[in-house]
């Protein structure tokens, strides 16, 4: 928490918080369909994060298979999804329970078990710091799936998934209010509000994005807010003592899972 320690030392005005997906436009439709009524009262989110097998292993090989340098494979992948839907909420989560562990990336799921040599997409994606060429004997201590539980001071509800072995990956939400939904996913570039009494579809988006961007089109967004806001000083959606909190919250309860047990 040396990070922490520095913000209560010297303040928080100079910290500035990369949540790119914030700025991804499905998002910002999201937010805009929330803030219109469309969706009345959240009362739960289900949602999850799925990473393809090449990206799993690189978190197998890479420094972040060690808990102690990412506090946890869900904060440092997932933090963007918690953060959004927290965002979506409006208020903090008061509880939470998760279950998780290693189940794919393990010895007896190698493909040389079976005779299988061809072991390419495990290495596509070149590791870096303290880099490793073992995938499932890796030495890492982080999960390769995990299932979160949150309740939030409102009382409405998220249920979130993550899994590092998904060849036809998907990024998908579904929001739940007393007078809409909202369904989306990042991958498939969609979003669709639909009215709870009518049925009636009020949003369906589909988004194209440039090859500039590596988050749906959040990338350059985030880049011209930021210059806004350090030339123009204009207001900055990556700059927040609260946002920092949630970080902190994060972080608190995601370091609190080890591989041998579930945890509350």
């Amino acid at each position: 928490m040396a990070l922490a320690e520095l913000i209560a030392q010297y303040g928080s005005d100079n910290l500035m918080v990369g949540l790119v997906l914030r700025y991804a436009p499905l998002y910002v439709d999201l937010r805009k369909a929330r803030a219109e009524g469309q969706l009345g009262d959240i009362t739960s989110i289900e949602a999850s994060e799925h990473i393809p097998p090449y990206h799993g292993a690189f978190f197998m090989r890479d420094w972040r298979r060690y808990e102690k340098y990412s506090g946890s494979f869900m904060l440092e992948k997932c933090c963007h999804d918690l953060d959004l839907y927290s965002g979506v909420m409006g208020c903090r989560p008061k509880y939470v329970s998760s279950f998780g562990g290693r189940r794919t990336f393990v010895p007896k799921n190698a493909p040389r078990v079976t005779g299988i040599n061809d072991m390419e997409v495990y290495h596509r994606k070149p590791s870096g710091w303290q880099g490793s060429d073992k995938v499932f004997d890796s030495d890492g201590d982080i999960i390769d799936f995990q299932t979160a539980m949150v309740q939030y001071e409102s009382g409405a509800a998220l249920t979130f998934h993550t899994n590092l072995n998904v060849p036809d990956d998907f990024r998908r939400f579904a929001v739940m209010g007393a007078k809409g939904m909202a369904e989306g996913d990042f991958i498939r570039n969609f979003l669709r509000v639909t009215d709870s009494r009518t049925s009636e579809r009020l949003v369906d988006t589909t988004y194209k994005t440039s090859g500039l961007s590596q988050h749906y089109g959040a990338d350059e967004q985030m880049a011209e807010d930021i210059l806004k806001h350090i030339v123009d000083g204009a207001p900055c959606r990556s700059r927040s003592p609260t946002r920092w909190r949630r970080a902190c919250w994060r972080s608190r309860w995601t370091r609190r899972w080890r591989p041998d047990r579930s945890w509350t």
